[in-house]
């Protein structure tokens, strides 16, 4: 076939990859940086061209036609070969440049990584970073993003892994709050008290403790709960009750005595603790800002 056929097809069938994954004009266009009507009619050229129908379009959503299925495999292996090349060309480029795409958790980005990456940016000025924040997962293969950053014991499988710190859970109250109310001697005790809730997710009111002869739950009791830590955070020191911090949220708090840790015998279960992961995906050819970004944060990392 005729390159020159083939050729004008090639941003559209990169399209019509995203509209199937996405099944969805709208959020195609979103994630492409384009209208809803310039990735319709990339579709519809697409189609004309191929002389073949490759969605099924409802009110809702767009879906793969028989054919369709078979053409999305075909250009999905495109972009790869595609992205492929340019890492090529990347890894082998002598000073880092280009775009890096880079995810982590809210509090362990405010407090822990933030000053790393505006680091790596002022050290490393051919280098684009976009950084997402969020505490939900994030697929790095479907969302785009070239290194992860998780606070877990279950690395993703599939990708690289190394492991830059350690982390734990700590539950912490003002010594004000403690002079008032007392000092919890057992979990159980934690019901007669105000306990700041995360209120993430069904069940971030029962907080789980363990030390070497026991196993608690208890079903907190709280009037304020809020997903943000900082926000957590306020709500202590203002001597309104115990919340339960990733330690580094709250390591100089602790230090200098404004926190005092609760229970400090118990394991705090829960969510936001573990190693702290940096991943990536596996390839012959890592491109080189992903290289200098992984070296430059496990320097940094090994000095904290």
């Amino acid at each position: 076939m005729d390159n020159n056929y083939v050729l004008p097809l090639l941003p559209e069938m990169a399209v019509f990859v995203t509209v199937a994954e996405e099944e969805s004009f709208s959020k195609a266009g979103r994630k492409l940086g384009l209208a809803t009507s310039s990735v319709s009619r990339s579709i519809n050229r697409l189609e004309r061209s191929l002389q073949t129908k490759l969605l099924e379009r409802t009110t809702r959503k767009v879906r793969l036609s028989t054919a369709g299925s078979e053409v999305y495999e075909q250009c999905k292996q495109m972009l790869e070969s595609a992205k492929s090349a340019v890492q090529v060309a990347h890894s082998n480029l002598e000073e880092a440049r280009g775009v890096l795409r880079i995810a982590a958790p809210k509090a362990f980005a405010k407090q822990i990584l933030s000053p790393l990456v505006l680091d790596f940016l002022q050290t490393y000025s051919g280098v684009t970073v976009k950084f997402r924040v969020a505490d939900h997962f994030i697929d790095p293969v479907s969302e785009d993003v070239d290194v992860i950053f998780r606070l877990t014991d279950q690395p993703l499988e599939g990708l690289i892994s190394k492991t830059l710190m350690q982390t734990n859970l700590v539950l912490c109250a003002t010594p004000v709050y403690l002079e008032i109310f007392g000092v919890p001697a057992h979990p159980g005790d934690l019901l007669d008290h105000q306990c700041i809730t995360l209120d993430e997710q069904t069940g971030d009111n029962e907080w789980k403790f363990t030390n070497e002869q026991q196993k608690v739950k208890i079903k907190t009791q709280s009037r304020f709960s809020v997903n943000h830590t900082e926000i957590r955070k306020d709500a202590v020191l203002r001597n309104l009750g115990i919340s339960i911090f990733p330690d580094f949220t709250v390591e100089s708090e602790l230090r200098d005595g404004t926190l005092v840790a609760v229970l400090p015998d118990w394991h705090v279960a829960g969510n936001y603790q573990g190693k702290v992961i940096l991943q990536y995906a596996q390839s012959r050819f890592i491109p080189i800002q992903i290289r200098k970004f992984v070296d430059f944060m496990a320097e940094r990392f090994a000095s904290l």
